[in-house]
């Protein structure tokens, strides 16, 4: 599935309310469950009903609600949803073994402590798009929205199609001539990219393995990312091959190449190419690329 997490949650949140319900219906059917969509007139608030027989008789009432993202589930929800453990109803078909909360949002701290107090199990956001990723389950989602559409948010990551377009440029000659600087003279320099005057990301040289100084690595940092940014670094640094790691400062990450070798400027420009358009939503032609003095 060749979409970032926060892409595929923003999608998921577009689908209305039964969409959603059935969605988590065909997810756990997939992993082996009996599932029932149930009557929203007779089922108290349980949307979807799973069972297994199989090594032994198991149930789970599911809520599934299709939330914004700023729309958290409350203290109250989670103590509506908790009671279904002690609702015994011989006319209603809700005593079960686990009670579970699937949401596209997030919970306040409030209900996720009263959620583990009573064991309500909870599926959010992040859960739930790590589960349709990691399970490769594109066959299912793609009956419900195109992993591949791009929405009024979408993951910009083809603003430049070739790195070659920019050799030759003045952006090019400041990577080669920051390559170029051995160890010793670039210790105390940086490489900066600012978009609109704002900086974006910087460079600086990492010594490689027993401070060989002909192998080196490049590091990008980038600092006060919001989610949606940082889901797509981690997306690039993942499509790149590259680490992705905290930073040595508060908010700050950085990604670097994992093997070592000569730093060549056409890898430098692609990283910082697709940084800028994945991640700023800029072309790396309209950013300013300087050397300038600042090290770690």
């Amino acid at each position: 599935m060749n979409v970032p997490r926060s892409e595929l949650l923003t999608q998921l949140r577009a689908l209305d309310e039964y969409e959603f319900e059935k969605l988590i219906a065909d997810i756990w059917k997939y992993r082996g469950w009996d599932t029932t969509v149930t009557d929203q007139s007779r089922d108290g608030g349980i949307d979807v009903i799973a069972r297994k027989d199989l090594p032994f008789d198991q149930k789970q009432l599911i809520q599934a609600k299709r939330y914004a993202k700023d729309n958290k589930i409350r203290l109250k929800h989670v103590q509506q949803y908790s009671s279904l453990y002690l609702d015994k109803s011989p006319d209603r078909d809700v005593d079960a073994d686990v009670v579970a909360l699937v949401t596209t949002s997030n919970l306040t701290q409030p209900a996720r402590e009263k959620a583990a107090e009573h064991n309500l199990r909870i599926v959010d956001g992040e859960k739930l798009t790590q589960m349709i990723v990691e399970w490769d389950l594109s066959e299912i989602i793609s009956d419900y929205i195109d992993p591949d559409a791009e929405s009024e948010s979408a993951f910009h990551d083809d603003i430049d199609t070739s790195v070659e377009t920019y050799e030759g440029s003045r952006n090019w000659a400041m990577v080669e001539e920051f390559n170029g600087m051995t160890i010793s003279s670039s210790e105390d320099m940086k490489l900066t990219a600012t978009v609109d005057e704002t900086l974006a990301y910087t460079v600086h040289h990492g010594q490689s393995y027993q401070n060989n100084l002909e192998e080196r690595r490049n590091i990008h940092y980038l600092d006060g990312l919001d989610d949606e940014q940082l889901d797509r670094l981690k997306y690039i640094a993942n499509d790149l091959g590259m680490r992705f790691l905290l930073g040595d400062r508060p908010n700050e990450w950085k990604i670097y190449d994992k093997g070592e070798g000569p730093i060549d400027p056409h890898r430098t420009v692609e990283i910082g190419m697709r940084i800028l358009n994945g991640v700023f939503g800029s072309a790396f032609g309209d950013a300013d690329i300087d050397v300038a003095v600042g090290n770690r």
